[in-house]
Order: C-alpha cells, then sequence, then structure tokens
C-alpha cells in the first residue's frame, strides 16, 4: 500500500492502479502464472500518472561505449509507459561495493540499487536499516513478477519475516563453473570428465599439469579466481551472511554447526596451493595486483588458462564467445545445491528513504516482463549492436571496443527474458529453470539471517576481508599473514558473530 505522505500526491493515481491491479488480477485468478505470462508487456499506464525521475545504481563491465545511448532509448520506453525516466549510475565491479558504502552511509538520495550476498552485502543493509520491506509493493505494482517467481524464492529472502530484495530470476542452482579454451583442452589433453563436477581443494592441484603447459606456450596466461568468485560452494561449504563474512555450514552437516571458514582445512589447503601457483608463475600476480576484483577483461584478452568462478549453467558445455574470440568449455567444479544465497545473487533494493518506491517498483515490473526493453538495457539498440538471425538467435555486432557489451543480463531484471545467443543451445532457459528445480535444496534453504545483532561486528570482519583477501587470492600472502588474518577476525568479533549465527539457526529449527 502506498505510504501516508504519498497520498496527496499521488492518491487519484492510486485509486486507478487498484481497480487496474483488481481487473488483471481477476483476470489472471489465483493460478501461478505461466512462464508465458511472464514475457507479456504489461497493461498501458493510467493517463494522469505525475512524471518522476529515478536513481539506479548497479555494478557490471562500465563504463560501455553507446551507453548514453542506450540509456537513453530505454527512458524514451519508460517515459511513455510509466511517466518515468532513470538517472542510470554504472560503475565497475570494482568499485561498486566502495560507492555504495558512501551513498548509503551519507543519506544520498536514490532509489533502486543492485544488492546481494556478494556486493553490497543484502543482510547488512537490512541491518542497517537502509531498504524498504517490499511485501505490498510487489503484490500491488509488480504482480506478474511476483506470481512468476518460485514463492520458496520469495521465503529465501524474507529477513525477519518481509521481503527486502526484488530477485532477478537467474541460475538460483550453485557449483563454480570452469572454463578453459576448448582449443587448449583438446592441444593439452586435459581430462574433462574425469574433473567435472569432482574438484575441490584436495584435488584442484590436478589442473596443474594443464596449466603449466598453456603457461609455456602462451606465458601471458594463468590461473583465475578468488574467494568471492568460489562463494564457499567449491569448498562443500554455504555461507550463512557472503563470503566475506565468517559462518558457515557444510552441506553435509546434518546438525547445521556453523564455523569459520577460513579455519577449515579446505579454505587453508586452497590459500597454500595459491602461494605455490604464485611462486611458480601461474598467477599472473604482478599483473593482477592493482586490481581489488577481476572484471572479466582477462578472459576477454586472451589471459586465463583456467577460471573459475561465478555459475555453472546448463546446455553452455561448449560456448562460443565472440568477446573472448576462442570457443570455450564449461563444466561444473562440483554437485549444484538450491541455496538462499544462490537465490539473493541478484537483487534490486529501494531505498528506504526514496520519494518514488511506487514508481521504482513498476519499473523493475517493467523490465521483468517487457522482453525488448530489457534486452535493450542488457545488449543495445537491435541492428546496432545486435541482430537475430533466421532462427531467432542474437549476434552481437560491430568491433567489440566500440560495442555495447556489458554482460550482466541476471543483474538488471530476469534473465529468462534474454534472447539466446548464437551458439547456445535454444532451450538453454528451459533447461536452467529444470536445474534449479533438480538441483540438491540446501538444508539452510529458506533460513534468512539477520545482521542486526552483530552488524558493528560484520562491519570491522568485512573491511579486514577486503584487506587480506586479494593476497590470499593472488598467493602473494605468507602462511604467518594468513593467520594474522584469522587473529584479526577473531579480535573484530567472529567468535560472536558465528554464536549469533548458530542461535538464529538454531532457533529457525525448531520451527521446521
Amino acid at each position: 500500500m502506498l505510504r501516508s505522505f504519498k497520498i496527496s500526491k499521488v492518491g487519484i493515481f492510486a485509486t486507478i492502479m487498484v481497480l487496474v491491479l483488481s481487473m488483471l488480477l481477476a483476470a489472471c485468478g489465483t493460478q501461478k502464472e505461466s512462464v508465458s505470462a511472464v514475457s507479456e508487456k504489461p497493461a498501458e499506464t493510467p493517463a494522469g500518472l505525475p512524471e518522476v525521475k529515478l536513481t539506479w545504481y548497479f555494478p557490471g563491465a562500465f563504463p560501455q561505449a553507446d551507453q548514453d545511448l542506450i540509456f537513453a532509448e530505454v527512458n524514451k520506453v519508460l517515459k511513455a509507459k510509466i511517466n518515468a525516466t532513470v538517472d542510470f549510475k554504472p560503475f565497475g565491479f570494482g568499485e561498486y561495493d566502495q560507492k555504495m558504502q558512501v551513498v548509503i552511509a551519507s543519506g544520498e538520495p536514490y532509489d533502486i540499487a543492485f544488492t546481494s550476498n556478494w556486493m553490497n552485502n543484502y543482510s547488512q543493509n537490512v541491518a542497517k536499516g537502509a531498504f524498504l520491506p517490499l511485501d505490498d509493493l510487489l503484490a500491488e505494482y509488480a504482480p506478474k513478477t511476483f506470481a512468476a517467481v518460485p514463492k520458496s524464492f520469495w521465503d529465501a529472502a524474507k529477513v525477519k519475516g518481509q521481503i527486502y530484495g526484488f530477485i532477478n530470476e537467474q541460475i538460483a542452482a550453485r557449483t563454480p563453473a570452469v572454463v578453459v579454451s576448448k582449443e587448449e583442452a583438446e592441444k593439452y589433453k586435459l581430462d574433462i570428465p574425469a574433473l567435472s563436477g569432482k574438484l575441490n581443494p584436495d584435488n584442484l592441484n590436478q589442473l596443474e599439469p594443464f596449466i603449466e603447459s598453456v603457461k609455456k606456450d602462451f606465458p601471458q596466461k594463468g590461473f583465475y579466481t578468488s574467494l568471492v568468485q568460489l562463494d564457499g560452494l567449491f569448498f562443500n561449504l554455504e555461507p550463512i551472511a557472503g563470503i566475506q563474512i565468517p559462518g558457515a555450514v557444510d552441506f553435509s552437516d546434518s546438525t547445521l554447526t556453523v564455523v569459520n571458514q577460513y579455519e577449515t582445512e579446505g579454505v587453508k589447503k586452497y590459500a597454500a596451493l595459491m602461494r605455490d601457483w604464485n611462486a611458480k608463475g601461474y598467477l599472473n600476480s604482478k599483473d593482477r595486483i592493482s586490481k581489488k576484483t577481476e572484471d572479466g577483461t582477462e578472459a576477454k584478452t586472451g589471459k586465463v588458462s583456467v577460471g573459475i568462478g561465478g555459475s555453472y549453467k546448463p546446455s553452455g558445455d561448449v560456448e562460443s564467445t565472440a568477446e573472448a574470440g576462442y570457443e570455450r568449455i564449461q563444466f561444473p567444479s562440483g554437485t549444484a545445491h538450491l541455496t538462499t544465497n544462490g537465490i539473493i545473487a541478484t537483487m534490486q533494493a529501494i531505498n528506504r528513504n526514496s520519494q518514488n518506491p511506487e514508481r521504482a517498483m513498476m519499473l523493475l515490473e517493467l523490465l521483468n516482463s517487457d522482453k525488448e526493453l530489457y534486452n535493450l538495457l542488457n545488449f543495445g539498440i537491435k541492428d546496432k549492436h545486435f541482430k537475430l538471425d533466421a532462427d531467432g538467435f542474437m549476434i552481437k555486432e560491430g568491433d567489440e571496443a566500440k560495442a555495447y557489451v556489458p554482460n550482466v543480463p541476471w543483474m538488471f531484471a530476469t534473465n529468462f527474458l534474454a534472447y539466446v545467443e548464437k551458439g547456445m543451445p535454444a532451450n538453454v532457459w528451459e533447461d536452467t529453470k529444470k536445474l534449479n528445480a533438480d538441483a540438491l535444496p540446501s538444508q539452510l534453504l529458506g533460513f534468512s539471517f539477520d545482521a542486526e545483532p552483530v552488524k558493528a561486528e560484520i562491519g570491522k570482519v568485512s573491511a579486514i576481508f577486503d584487506e587480506y583477501s586479494r593476497a590470499i587470492d593472488l598467493g602473494v600472502s605468507t602462511e604467518a599473514k594468513y593467520n594474522e588474518f584469522l587473529a584479526k577476525q577473531k579480535a573484530a568479533g567472529a567468535d560472536k558473530i558465528i554464536a549469533e549465527m548458530q542461535k538464529q539457526i538454531d532457533a529457525w529449527k525448531t520451527t521446521k
């Protein structure tokens, strides 16, 4: 429902919207909408909707060529549909977290921001009171998306019984993807069947002969991943509040005992292997040390022999990637699990102090139901930045350096509206939904951690992760430095955080 201080401004509009949405809901009945319904365009905007300007912060491989042109074209559609325009605020992956910390702490006005368990941390921001509860807004202004996304997904986004994140539906079943060049895998005889679904810290060194062979012939190529990209899943762990925060449960532990993931043998073995591989020159650490995070440019510039991270996507075992200029093979590192973190990994939040939360929700509904608008924002202008062939597959156009290719279709809205790229199976989105449905559900599925009681400690340990994690990723941290990292976590309140997580999990178990 509209908040009281808004009624005088938009009372007429609210009345009209209630009537329109009542008719829509009556037409739909109580049955869950089909996938095809999600792709339908929303109803025309009622007359008399006051003009507003929204501000939206989000990360990606920005800046992009022609981004201002694309944003202007998107705004033309939004103006016609919901009488709104957006001040788009894109930031590179490496700077987005810090930017949003400043924005939220300063109280700078904005309406929408990307949030997740791995960037602009969802649970921390909810604990700070930064985000607006969305339950009423979803039901009233985004009924199509609210019906289309599985109820279990919305439940996973709840904190203290309320939804604070608008879910971008995509691959929620998670296991890190391992990516190699198809040509190099064949040339150096990488035994993919022996590795697929079986990689872990104990046998990751099985990749070494392949990495060494590629490195010998292509000195610029190395091994690329990070603790954030591995996200605990590589270690068979489910982080409770994101990989940056101490506190995780082993998927096989029926007691749901919370541990500090950085004190486990698996993560320690990984850190030791990174030190060894750095000493052997496999990590290109000198070139990478200046970056806070990997931004995807390494794959495009041919610097990767093996990459691990993100999420394995079905039907994409062999992908033709115009950006990277080569065919790559993708296979899962382990078993796919459906987790709360996998579900909340790509969401939008509305600022608690937004002056136009209703219109912000209408914008999100529009992007999640208007296929042409969604693809415009993600891939650019048809026949300029991409074209569709006779079979409906998307082919990206032009010189990559001059193109619009942010490559974050999972970030803006539901990935299932994206045009399927040439070289990918036509049924990739159907297979993705099937993988979500078939994945092993975590024993913690539906548990949402309330970070409020330990928000001060979480802020401290997050800063410590930022201080030490990059050196661990690049193998330039010594064992002594790793132990210093653990000691600083403990001094900052890691044990208190873990105890609070355990307390909440134990209480949650009694309700199951």
